[in-house]
């Protein structure tokens, strides 16, 4: 099991003593700032992936609800 503790820099080495006194705990520090649980640096790759994108590189709301029920109704048949 995993389990992801965000601690200021102010508590970490206390912290850090007290769980690995406990058995089977491994620590493993991230030095990456984290954002909605991902690190930061994946938001920064999808912006840059979304400035490169081109109109026609895009499709419309309708076409893209189009193509999921067409993909709803294709993985349905298949039952």
């Amino acid at each position: 099991m995993n389990l992801t503790i965000e601690i200021d820099r102010e508590h970490y080495s206390f912290v850090k003593e007290l769980l690995e006194r406990l058995e089977g705990v491994r620590i493993i520090k991230s030095d990456y700032e984290i954002t909605e649980g991902l690190p930061t640096h994946v938001f920064e790759k999808i912006e840059e992936y979304g400035k490169s994108l081109k109109d026609e590189d895009l499709i419309s709301k309708k076409d893209f609800f189009k193509f999921i029920d067409e993909e709803i109704c294709r993985l349905n048949s298949q039952k």
